[in-house]
């Protein structure tokens, strides 16, 4: 199969084959690249990704994923530091 691709470095992935690596809207790919040659593998979106934000309307508050990894990161860091 052939497949443009965009200014943006953009390809749409024909319905074919994304049904036949199992992936949809909210699956991905990862790209293989062995030589000269790419292969794609589909990666199905896990339960947890098809219920990411799904319960974003209950939760008064947040805090992102990269804040709670910088705060886990200072107080290793301050450990570390603090060992005799």
């Amino acid at each position: 199969m052939y497949a443009k691709i965009s200014k943006k470095g953009q390809v749409t992935i024909p319905k074919a084959i994304r049904k036949k690596l199992n992936i949809d809207k909210e699956g991905g790919l990862l790209f293989l690249v062995k030589d000269n040659e790419v292969r794609l593998q589909g990666v199905p979106a896990s339960p947890v990704d098809q219920l990411a934000g799904s319960l974003k309307k209950y939760v008064k508050g947040h805090t992102p994923l990269e804040k709670v990894r910088s705060d886990i990161q200072e107080k290793i860091a301050k450990e570390i530091v603090e060992k005799p």
